[in-house]
């Protein structure tokens, strides 16, 4: 399965690994829940830091479900999370099933929201398209106000460097240079 397209030319997204895998998995997980049981619950994989963790999102309607996924966000606050749902895109060509995700990391103010495409036959047979495509962008289901994660490592180093500058600076200034200042 290629990923993702959008149009003639390969749209590339920046994730992280475990968001990959996640992906990969909600994806995979969807697929095979549509060809067994002939449809999806939506549901989130969450990153943590022990891991991934799945989380289902019975609901009569829309807002319920966006709501729950919402509530886990605000409870468990992930790295990064995949919500997945069966849906459709309304196409030039008219209307098309899909299995789509949207995905963010914590922080990101848009969730990338990806697709793919599958056919149902008058058997029921189900035929997924190869391509993984992309259909845009929509607010991240984070609460608002959500920072990214700044690892504590690299906020260390990021300290230690603007340390070293500011001694680098003072050994300059005490070095005997020439001090413009003075007549």
């Amino acid at each position: 399965m290629a990923f993702p397209e959008q149009g003639p030319d390969p749209v590339e997204l920046k994730v992280t690994d475990s968001l990959r895998v996640a992906l990969d998995h909600a994806f995979e997980d969807a697929r095979a829940c549509l060809v067994r049981d002939g449809g999806v619950m939506p549901f989130t994989v969450i990153c943590t830091s022990d891991g991934f963790e799945v989380h289902d999102h019975p609901g009569d309607d829309v807002d319920e479900t966006c709501n729950s996924v919402k509530t886990l966000l605000a409870q468990e606050v992930p790295e990064a999370y995949v919500f997945s749902y069966d849906g459709y895109l309304d196409l030039d060509e008219g209307r098309r099933d899909a299995i789509i995700c949207e995905m963010a990391r914590r922080g990101d103010a848009a969730a990338e929201r990806l697709a793919l495409r599958y056919e149902r036959d008058e058997e029921g047979d189900l035929a997924f398209d190869d391509e993984i495509v992309s259909v845009g962008r929509a607010k991240a289901l984070y609460p608002s106000g959500t920072k990214p994660i700044v690892s504590g490592l690299v906020q260390l180093a990021a300290e230690r460097e603007a340390a070293e500058r500011a001694a680098a600076d003072s050994e300059t200034r005490s070095a005997g240079l020439p001090d413009d200042t003075k007549e």
